[in-house]
């Protein structure tokens, strides 16, 4: 019956698991960001802060204007808010419902703007801009018939079969005008039939149509015929999955938009005529389009953002990141500066970098070149050098400030690293943001000297996180977090790079902040607890007990125990009382982590943040991965080489203990099976038990769960925690 349960309690498990695939969410702080800058008013205002190669390439676009002294890029526009009227579609379905005969509008369809393609993909055929040209037009016929005039009528029941074709299905044409109908009825059933031919996807005729309305002089519509022949070929070529005369067709556009521009009656229709031109441009001859673009975009001190978007756009097609296969990289970047700086800074060529910075000595190569370089080039030296020389006024100063001193550190110049680093500001400021003095501070951390000084740049600021979407985003953290963090690097440090001396001798000082000590002080105990080392358990302890109260009752019974055994069922219980205990220091805070100081003592159910799966060196996101490389983590340089075989052989050894859940049960039971009366031996097997269930490790089935359910209800059947614990878990 108990297996019966058992299986499921797990398929309900597993339904938990799928369930959190769509929460909880967190919102994570972090210390530096590596899509886009993390203050954009100070960006635009020339403060640069550290450049990334991993920058979204519209903000390189700005780096290589900025330091160019050419001048920042408009913002984004940030999203449009709600509209404050009905859509268009229903306002002219109001028309449409109040003029056109009852018989006729029951046999109308609803409109849907949106339309199906033949691959099964859906565009937007009919935009708000069509319902918005058709209600001008009827209130135009309004005024020139009146309300009760039959040309109204004729004019909206043609208009409302024109906008039948929007959402799919067969062609649907307006009835041919009356034979008494005027001139302009009938200009105007020739541009309605020429739309709905449009908007049923017949391109080919309506481009002929419209082509034909630009050729009487007497229509109305005379003035927009090319350019709606011009988006009808437009369209021929985009809608459809793969076209053959792709370039004939959109050759034929260019010729009818430019015709478009050649007519003053057809003004207001010329500054969408040139996006469609270079919307062409940019589809017939990218690289050309995308040469010209950058030009204007390196030099032009007014810009427009379309024509940014256009760039990245292109950047991406061309470097085989979305659709077809990339460009030859000599052939992209060739003639073109922006474009090569920012292809050279974004894969790393060493060779190609260094070579433009030696011919032209200038700050964009030379960061270009600083951020690939490998550090035993022969060139290194010299980029030492010169990045040393660039000036503090200069927008390249501070990313050329933290790619010197990163050099070195990767020559193991450590000495001059830290030369290096006491001439850079020591926190934000002016033209230092919190970021760079974060990343500043990161490279004090990967020199420290000693443990106190390892211990005094650990800590870093929360900056406010980056998005890159459709639209630029900064997300700010939340008000009064000025309490320090750190990073994953530094997590990562505690992790792997200290021995267990250290990590006790770091959750003894003073130098961190409480809730960040009571981290290393946890980690450093549950360490020292799990590894048997009772000399350093019991430092840790009392260091913990005077920072965490609530862990104070359960510390003093451990550091009081009278002979080993006693001690080992003390930190035991303490564990299985307190999954928030870990043999890793945390990393990287968020919204949840932020808020909490001691170790928890309650078992995590919506996310199971639960003792631990192993040890965490993971620091890919962290700073270390800019200065070191996201594989490559050094000791801190105070450490001799046995203390740092010392950290490898307790690391292996963390790495091969037992689960924890594991670990906890077998204990428990081995207890209950030799203190067959103790209380807190019901405790134990209870908790162990319920830990087992929310551990957030995935492990094979196991008879451990249901021993100690077992033993729990037969040695203690009348415990509270026989009573609490009605079902086991595999």
């Amino acid at each position: 019956m108990m297996r019966t349960v058992a299986t499921a309690a797990a398929f309900a498990l597993a339904g938990l698991t799928v369930a959190l695939a769509c929460g909880p969410f967190f919102e994570s702080f972090v210390t530096v960001n590596t899509v886009g800058p993390t203050d954009l008013v100070r960006y635009r205002a020339g403060e640069l802060g550290v450049v990334k190669p991993t920058f979204a390439r519209r903000y390189l676009v700005e780096v290589y204007r900025t330091i160019g002294g050419v001048g920042p890029i408009p913002p984004t526009p940030p999203w449009p808010s709600a509209p404050t009227t009905r859509p268009p579609v229903e306002r002219w379905t109001d028309i449409q419902n109040r003029v056109v005969i009852p018989d006729l509008r029951r046999s109308l369809r609803p409109i849907s703007p949106a339309r199906l393609s033949a691959d099964y993909s859906s565009f937007d055929n009919c935009l708000d801009s069509s319902f918005e040209t058709a209600i001008a037009a009827f209130d135009e016929r309004l005024k020139r018939y009146g309300a009760a005039r039959p040309e109204v009528q004729d004019w909206v029941t043609a208009q409302a079969a024109v906008f039948q074709n929007c959402g799919g299905g067969p062609l649907v044409l307006p009835a041919a005008a009356p034979a008494d109908a005027d001139a302009r009825l009938r200009a105007d059933r020739d541009y309605q039939i020429a739309a709905a031919y449009f908007y049923a996807t017949q391109y080919d005729e309506a481009a002929g149509r419209f082509r034909a309305l630009a050729a009487n002089a007497a229509s109305p519509w005379r003035a927009s015929g090319r350019y709606l022949s011009a988006r009808a070929l437009i369209r021929s070529v985009t809608v459809p999955s793969v076209v053959k005369d792709a370039p004939q067709r959109l050759a034929a556009a260019e010729r009818d938009l430019q015709a478009t521009l050649a007519d003053m009656e057809a003004t207001p229709l010329h500054a969408s005529a040139r996006g469609l031109l270079a919307f062409i441009a940019a589809r017939a001859r990218p690289v050309e389009r995308l040469h010209e673009l950058s030009r204007r975009l390196a030099t032009s001190k007014t810009i427009a953002l379309q024509d940014l978007t256009d760039y990245t756009r292109l950047m991406d097609i061309a470097l085989g990141e979305i659709g077809a296969a990339p460009v030859d990289v000599e052939a992209l970047t060739r003639g073109d500066e922006m474009t090569a700086w920012i292809v050279n800074t974004q894969q790393r060529r060493t060779d190609r970098s260094l070579e433009r910075w030696k011919q032209t000595r200038s700050e964009p190569w030379l960061v270009a070149a600083l951020w690939s370089l490998p550090p035993e080039h022969v060139e290194a030296p010299a980029l030492i050098a010169a990045s040393g020389a660039v000036p503090r006024n200069s927008p390249a100063f501070t990313t050329s400030g933290f790619l010197r001193v990163r050099l070195m550190i990767q020559r193991g110049e450590l000495d001059a690293a830290r030369a290096a680093l006491a001439s850079l500001p020591g926190g934000p400021g002016p033209g230092v943001d919190a970021e760079t003095a974060n990343l500043f501070q990161a490279a004090r951390f990967a020199v420290a000297g000693s443990l106190d000084e390892l211990l005094t740049y650990a800590s870093r600021r929360i900056v406010p996180q980056f998005y890159h979407v459709s639209a630029e985003y900064n997300a700010a953290p939340p008000s009064a977090n000025d309490r320090p963090v750190w990073d994953d690097d530094v997590a990562a440090v505690f992790n792997t790079r200290l021995p267990l001396d250290q990590l006790v001798a770091a959750a003894e000082s003073t130098r961190l902040s409480s809730r960040l000590r009571i981290r290393v002080a946890q980690a450093a105990f549950t360490r020292a607890f799990v590894l048997d080392r009772p000399q350093e358990a019991g430092r840790a302890a009392t260091a913990l007990r005077q920072l965490a109260p609530q862990l104070r009752a359960d510390l003093t019974r451990y550091l009081s125990a009278p002979d080993r055994d006693a001690r080992t069922r003390a930190g035991v219980l303490m564990l299985l009382r307190t999954p928030g205990l870990s043999i890793n220091v945390a990393g990287a805070d968020d919204d949840v982590t932020y808020k909490g100081t001691e170790p928890r003592r309650v078992f995590g159910h919506a996310y199971p943040r639960n003792w631990w799966c192993g040890v965490n060196g993971q620091f890919e996101h962290g700073a270390a991965s800019l200065i070191a490389g996201p594989d490559r983590l050094p000791f801190p340089p105070f450490l001799g080489d046995a203390q740092r075989r010392a950290t490898e052989q307790e690391v292996e050894a963390l790495k091969g203990l037992d689960a924890p859940r594991t670990y906890l049960m077998a204990e428990a039971i081995k207890w209950a099976r030799a203190r067959r009366t103790d209380p807190d031996a019901a405790e134990a097997l209870a908790l162990s038990i319920e830990g087992w269930r929310w551990s957030p490790c995935s492990y094979g089935q196991s008879a451990f769960p249901g021993d100690a359910f077992a033993l729990l209800h037969r040695q203690f059947p009348d415990s509270e925690w026989a009573k609490k614990t009605k079902y086991w878990y595999y």
